[in-house]
């Protein structure tokens, strides 16, 4: 029996409702419905209370709590039969008898220390390191917005990227792994934005994007807002008689909680002022268009869901530059004043430069040292952006 239904449980055999658990655990009744419903976790104070209420065995309820936990998090990985096996391994303190299991036990590391939000400045901190490996000292629901492109599948072989799985299956787990470290960092109200581009193997589309966000709605609690089409305007040529020429990619707007939040006002106000720009022939690189926005003479522009926004080019051989209007629109949308931005794929640091220029803190991570050092450069002192 899962935690969730452990509650409902001994709630219905308690004769209690959902509006009276609520208010004695100190949330409101759609919150303690997503406990029941298995959509999100309360607090282990929170469970300790509900022993209380329930009058049964705190110990065995946050036990269920813990269990249901680690569950989430590799019920659906090929290796879950094996990482349970050593967790009990460790759990019960025996040695495991298979020598590659001893070989991860003598090298357990020390409690992670999770500390970068709480040493965070004006300036954004810029790590140099994988995003597996980084995200983890990262406090628990402590990042406001997240902005993000991850390494494309098989599209970049320069050898400095983090993701370097041999198989698109591989791929879409890494990418889930730092996604769920993402969900844990973000803040309830917080939003997620990743862009992603897809592949094409002998032919044949193999829909990675989909893949990936429809496991981290299926496996991870995610709940998905939006999904908006970039068209990149002109991409790279591409020479096939049998499909057409790819000219967009996906940016996903995710989020934990319905409760998330959207600064709607903010939005149309910098639309307006993009839309200004580039009918005046300053923005060229974005290109907007009808189908991005449309004018209202009430409430300002309303951003639509197809967003036509050109590529933009950069010195590094084989690299684009994430576009400023593709990250600094989700970033005004949806990260509060004195909010946090996270980009844990951040390449030179676009998502960084714009957070700072609106004076939000930020963190960037990326394994390419060259990235961070160019991000690093990049970022000068400047005024509050205009929008």
């Amino acid at each position: 029996m899962l935690f969730s239904d452990k509650i409902k449980q001994l709630r219905i055999d308690s004769g209690k409702r959902q509006k009276d658990l609520a208010k004695a655990i100190g949330v409101d009744v759609p919150a303690y419905s997503r406990y029941e419903h298995g959509e999100r976790r309360p607090k282990r104070e929170q469970v300790l209370r509900l022993a209380r209420i329930f009058k049964t065995d705190p110990d065995e309820l946050v036990a269920m709590w813990l269990a249901d936990e680690a569950y989430s998090h590799i019920a659906h990985d090929k290796m879950a039969t094996r990482a349970a096996a050593l967790l009990r391994g460790v759990l019960d303190g025996n040695q495991p008898e298979d020598p590659a299991q001893q070989t991860v036990q003598a090298t357990q590391t020390p409690t992670i220390q999770r500390d970068l939000v709480s040493k965070l400045g004006r300036m954004p901190r810029l790590l140099h390191g994988d995003a597996a490996d980084v995200m983890p000292h990262i406090e628990d629901e402590s990042i406001d917005c997240i902005v993000t492109t991850p390494p494309y599948w098989r599209r970049r072989t320069q050898g400095t990227e983090s993701i370097s799985a041999k198989s698109a299956d591989e791929f879409i787990n890494q990418i889930l792994h730092v996604m769920r470290e993402a969900y844990r960092v973000l803040k309830p109200h917080g939003s997620l934005w990743i862009n992603m581009g897809d592949d094409t193997t002998d032919g044949f589309v193999q829909g990675i994007p989909w893949r990936i966000v429809l496991a981290m709605i299926d496996q991870q609690r995610w709940h998905l807002v939006n999904e908006v089409v970039w068209n990149k305007i002109t991409t790279s040529p591409q020479g096939s008689h049998d499909h057409l020429r790819k000219v967009h990619e996906f940016l996903f707007h995710l989020v934990k909680d319905d409760d998330f939040y959207y600064n709607d006002a903010e939005l149309r106000h910098a639309c307006a002022i993009i839309l200004r720009n580039d009918d005046k022939g300053r923005n060229k690189s974005s290109r907007v268009k009808e189908q991005y926005l449309q004018p209202d003479s009430v409430q300002g522009v309303v951003p639509g869901d197809v967003w036509t926004i050109g590529v933009q080019r950069s010195g590094i051989a084989h690299y684009c530059v994430a576009p400023d209007t593709l990250y600094r629109l989700p970033i005004i949308a949806t990260c509060p004043r004195d909010g946090i931005v996270l980009d844990p794929y951040c390449g030179t640091g676009t998502a960084c430069k714009i957070a700072y220029e609106l004076n939000l803190r930020s963190i960037g991570i990326d394994i390419n040292g060259d990235y961070i050092r160019q991000a690093r450069a990049s970022i000068e002192q400047k005024p509050l952006s205009l929008f």
